[in-house]
């Protein structure tokens, strides 16, 4: 081989290698959930590939956090967003309007980007699902049409467990395990086709282990001391899930700029296939969610 074959060979891996690196990376990009932080913490944001689960009991921030996701997608990718908009996927309560234009008025303000004309509102599709068999046809039929036609960053499903909940009873669970696989495998070939990133939201499950001490070489009864949240569905939704997260109230707070006591609560990275588990703490105020290290006991 002389040295131009050599140089041609050279030219071709440098080539390969630079389009290698940028498919890695459109394959594994990362979507920002509005605060610099809470992103550092989770590697960079939430992974744009696969099914991320946010699980927690009533009234933690799940919804919170995910309003504040269907605005920082929004945003152009130097700014941690996709440059797209979100499909809201409704199966509790009403839907939030009121707390979402909230944070419309509040997020541009607190985001680090001097860009703040994109009209939010006008980006958000909400669909409201009161059952298992609309829930299919939504992401079997409405979905795919949808993505197809409009540029969608990022579904949120909230939450996965309303919907399997309240349709099945347990002597029916290998009846709500098959329907959990079929819109958990649907999801992440949405995921996969159109490259948008996957929130199911989820409830949790209260567990009690007993405790007990031994006095006097005599055990003595049970206490229900070791008080666990786990998030609900179970096995066969879990094996359809990515990344876990979980958010928890905890008795902590901290004081703002006002001199307000404001609640803090948890979030956990239980499992994900490149981050280890860890946790951090974050409050919930008028301009959406952010990260906080200096907690009151």
């Amino acid at each position: 081989m002389d040295v131009v074959e050599a140089k041609e060979v050279c030219k071709d891996r440098k080539v390969w290698t630079l389009d290698a690196e940028q498919v890695f990376a459109h394959k594994w990009r990362l979507l920002s959930v509005g605060c610099p932080k809470l992103d550092e913490f989770l590697g960079g944001g939430v992974a744009v590939r696969g099914i991320t689960e946010l699980a927690g009991e009533s009234g933690s921030g799940k919804t919170q956090l995910c309003l504040q996701m269907c605005l920082s997608v929004q945003y152009p990718e130097i700014n941690g967003g996709l440059s797209a908009g979100s499909v809201y996927i409704n199966t509790e309560d009403v839907f939030p309007s009121r707390r979402l234009h909230q944070l419309i008025q509040k997020f541009p303000s607190r985001f680090h980007s001097e860009d703040t004309s994109i009209q939010f509102g006008n980006n958000i599709f909400i669909e409201h699902i009161a059952d298992v068999e609309s829930l299919k046809k939504c992401v079997f039929g409405q979905l795919p049409q949808l993505l197809a036609q409009k540029s969608v960053g990022l579904i949120v499903v909230d939450s996965i467990a309303g919907v399997f909940r309240a349709d099945f009873e347990p002597r029916d669970s290998v009846s709500r395990a098959k329907e959990m696989r079929a819109v958990g495998g649907q999801l992440h070939r949405l995921a996969e086709e159109f490259r948008v990133a996957i929130i199911c939201v989820n409830q949790v499950a209260l567990f009690f282990s007993v405790v007990t001490t031994v006095i006097n070489n005599e055990p003595s009864a049970g206490d229900n001391t070791g008080r666990k949240t786990v998030a609900a569905l179970g096995l066969a939704w879990a094996n359809m899930v990515t990344t876990r997260l979980q958010i928890s109230r905890i008795d902590r707070s901290v004081t703002d700029a006002k001199g307000t006591t404001v609640p803090v609560r948890m979030l956990e990275i239980i499992f994900s296939p490149d981050k280890p588990s860890r946790s951090c703490h974050f409050v919930v105020t008028e301009a959406g969610v952010s990260a906080v290290s200096n907690v009151n006991e």
